[in-house]
């Protein structure tokens, strides 16, 4: 698993066009797919497909990040194995809204015997604001954790801990008054 939090997203003008054509009808753009290919290049924004596709999937998941990003994850299974040098972000139109990938640089590795899972941060700050929504596919990996939830998990840990402490004092407390009473009888 890892993430390409660290390359930039090079959104297409078919795409963009799109989402300015759906924002204008009132509509958001829906994300929907997530593919992956072998081939490393500068992307353009002209882009219409990956050059070399080899697997495409639906998203998992995904969490808002924040005003302007979007934080999500695909599982990929085949049985291709190839390094993963170009990811698309296809609309649910069949529409290639963003691309990543860098000139010889692996972004992940498929192999033949294992899933990928992929985990990416969509920066949405170049596109109209309230433009886009993600559509999950039926798998949900839970893996992406937010704030709420991790405050949440650590407030039950607390008063388990609490509990548990309070559980050792009553048994201490009851082992002194067992003593007491032989001691006494």
């Amino acid at each position: 698993m890892s993430t390409n939090e660290g390359y930039a997203v090079t959104i297409t003008s078919h795409g963009l066009s799109e989402l300015i054509s759906a924002k204008e009808q009132g509509m958001k753009g829906r994300i929907k797919w997530i593919s992956f290919g072998d081939r490393a290049y500068t992307p353009s924004v002209n882009q219409r497909r990956l050059q070399n596709e080899i697997d495409r999937t639906t998203i998992s998941e995904y969490v808002d990040a924040g005003t302007s990003a979007l934080k999500m994850t695909a599982k990929v299974e085949s049985a291709n194995e190839y390094a993963v040098r170009e990811i698309g972000f296809w609309l649910d139109t069949g529409t290639l809204l963003g691309v990543i990938s860098v000139p010889n640089k692996v972004l992940n590795y498929k192999t033949a015997a294992t899933s990928l899972i992929q985990i990416f941060t969509l920066d949405l700050s170049v596109l109209p604001s309230s433009s886009v929504e993600v559509v999950v596919g039926i798998e949900n990996l839970n893996i992406l954790i937010d704030t709420q939830m991790m405050s949440d998990a650590v407030a039950f840990c607390r008063s388990q801990l609490t509990q548990t402490k309070q559980l050792f004092a009553h048994l201490k407390l009851s082992e002194r008054v067992q003593k007491m009473e032989l001691s006494n009888g």
